[in-house]
C-alpha cells in the first residue's frame, strides 16, 4: 500500500507539470446548466523522494471543509445538489469504480463517502470522466452538471530567499448531462506567509494547515467564477 501511495505522488507530479498545465473551456455546450452537483474530490499531499509533507490525517480534518467551501462557490452561480446527500446512493456508488486511490484523501460523511470516476492515476488528475458515466451521473441525480476536483499539496521553497509557503496545484473539471466536458482548469495557488525556512524548520500542523485551505478556496473561487 504504501509503495503504491509513493507512485501515486512521484506520477502526479509528473502529470502536473506536463498535461494538467492546459486550461479554459472544452465544450460549448448548448444544454442549460442550472443545477450542478460535486462528484469526485481528492487531495494529494507529495514531498521531494515521494515522502509526503503533509500527514493525510491533517488533511483529513479540512477535506469536507473544503467541499463545503466548493459547493457554496458553486451555489453563487447555480443550484446545487450537495454531495452529502447522495454518497449513501446505491445510484451513484454503481456508478463508480470504489473508493479513491491509494495516497488521496476525500471527504467522509456519516452516510458514506464520495468515490472516484478515474480508471487511471492520469484521470483523476486531469477530470477525465466517461461521457456515459458522465450522463449516468447527472440523470441519477436531477442534475445538469457534475464537477471532480483534484487538488495537491506541496511546500514551496524560495529560489533566492530559502522561505517555505505552503502550495496548492488545483485541478478542475465539468461535465454535462450529454457527456460533454464544460472545462478543465487548473489553479495554482500559495498560502499567505511563511511556514518556515532554512534555519527555521518547516511547521506543518494544526496551525499552518489552514494555509493550504485558504489557498485552495482562493483558487476554487476563482475558477468557479471564470467559468459560470
Amino acid at each position: 500500500m504504501f509503495r503504491k501511495g509513493l507512485f501515486f505522488i512521484g506520477f502526479a507530479m509528473l502529470v502536473l507539470a506536463s498535461g494538467c498545465a492546459s486550461s479554459g473551456k472544452i465544450s460549448q455546450s448548448k444544454i442549460p446548466v442550472e443545477r450542478v452537483a460535486v462528484v469526485a474530490f481528492a487531495v494529494n499531499s507529495y514531498g521531494p523522494f515521494g515522502v509526503k509533507q503533509i500527514p493525510d490525517a491533517l488533511i483529513k480534518d479540512q477535506v469536507t471543509s473544503m467541499l463545503k467551501h466548493t459547493e457554496d462557490e458553486l451555489a453563487k452561480h447555480w443550484s446545487v445538489v450537495p454531495a452529502k446527500s447522495f454518497v449513501d446512493s446505491s445510484e451513484y456508488q454503481k456508478l463508480s469504480i470504489g473508493q479513491l486511490k491509494s495516497g488521496l484523501v476525500g471527504p467522509i460523511f456519516e452516510n458514506g463517502a464520495l468515490l472516484s470516476f478515474s480508471n487511471s492515476r492520469r484521470d483523476v488528475i486531469k477530470g477525465v470522466l466517461d461521457p456515459q458515466i458522465a450522463k449516468g451521473l447527472c440523470n441519477q441525480l436531477g442534475v445538469d452538471a457534475v464537477m471532480l476536483v483534484y487538488s495537491e499539496w506541496t511546500v514551496n521553497t524560495g529560489k533566492f530567499i530559502p522561505t517555505q509557503k505552503a502550495l496548492t496545484k488545483n485541478c478542475f473539471a465539468m461535465y454535462d448531462r450529454a457527456g460533454n466536458r464544460l472545462f478543465f482548469d487548473r489553479k495554482d495557488v500559495a498560502g499567505e506567509g511563511f511556514i518556515g525556512g532554512m534555519f527555521a524548520g518547516t511547521h506543518i500542523n494544526e496551525a499552518t494547515i489552514e494555509k493550504w485551505v485558504a489557498a485552495y478556496n482562493q483558487a476554487a473561487g476563482q475558477v468557479i467564477t471564470n467559468h459560470k
